[in-house]
């Protein structure tokens, strides 16, 4: 644990170290040819100006190369870490859904044949009952399958864009849950986006709408989706209990979820806002750019 921590502020005091050095010699030297540069007793103000140009000059790239350069970089290399992570995230889902709905959606589809086929043929009316209530359950277990290929990755976001997608995710809510959810996607309803930007906006969606579910209590929600200065606005409100005086709506303390969501869309450049009061609603408006 000691060699960790000695390891852990090696960087920084080095860092801190050197700003301090130069400051304290800078100032040293200025102090020195500040009465080889000025005329004999200079007004303060003159003086003032003098030194700070000069203290200025030495520390601006000093600062730039020790302090600003790397925390640049590092925002850059964790931008591109959480881009490939969201990409990796896509591709496994849509390999999943891909596997569901071919895969087990296929052979439950061929199992709903053969039970369909086999209950007429047996002369034993208890087999001929136990067919089709197994049909029945494997009818059930095929639409709870294409459910979750629904949302892991529907291929109405791939073909069709992020309108109709909405729609149908909206239906699959209204006919699960006892929220009803109304899709106004008119402005965008014949536009497509950059894959990117049409991927962020319905996990948004979902992931906002997974969370009135869950927690909002409310019994009904609207998301609206219009263009806006060249940016995609998606726009989630529900009618529930809003969030607690407590949230914090910057960090988002132990919400993995809206982190996530605020992750999207900063990514692209964009923002995510969370508008909510106790016991009167939530709101929440992500701004996409939407790119060439």
């Amino acid at each position: 644990m000691p060699v960790k921590i000695r390891a852990r502020w090696r960087e920084p005091l080095r860092v801190w170290l050197i700003v301090l050095g130069t400051v304290f010699s800078t100032e040293a030297a200025v102090m020195v040819a500040l009465p080889f540069l000025l005329p004999a007793e200079p007004p303060r103000t003159l003086e003032a100006a003098v030194d700070a140009t000069l203290l200025t000059v030495v520390l601006a790239p000093l600062l730039w190369w020790l302090l600003l350069r790397p925390l640049r970089e590092a925002s850059r290399l964790r931008a591109d870490f959480l881009n490939e992570l969201f990409t990796s995230i896509e591709a496994d889902r849509r390999q999943t859904a891909y596997d569901l709905h071919d895969g087990v959606g296929q052979s439950l589809t061929l199992l709903i044949s053969g039970l369909r086929s086999a209950a007429p043929t047996t002369n034993d009316p208890e087999v001929a009952r136990r067919c089709l209530e197994l049909k029945q359950l494997a009818q059930q277990a095929l639409t709870d399958v294409k459910r979750l290929a629904l949302g892991l990755r529907p291929s109405l976001l791939d073909d069709f864009g992020i309108a109709i997608s909405l729609d149908r995710m909206a239906v699959d809510i209204r006919e699960n849950h006892s929220l009803h959810v109304e899709i106004d996607a008119t402005a965008v309803a014949d536009r497509r986006f950059l894959a990117p930007v049409e991927t962020a906006a319905f996990r948004i969606a979902q992931e906002a709408l997974s969370n009135v579910v869950k927690h909002s209590k409310a019994t009904t929600a609207t998301v609206t989706v219009r263009l806006e200065a060249g940016q995609l606005e998606l726009a989630i409100a529900d009618n529930g209990v809003g969030m607690p005086a407590t949230f914090k709506r910057d960090s988002f303390p132990g919400h993995l979820g809206l982190i996530g969501m605020r992750e999207r869309a900063t990514l692209l450049g964009g923002s995510l806002e969370i508008h909510s009061v106790a016991g009167h609603g939530t709101r929440i408006v992500a701004k996409l750019p939407v790119g060439t």
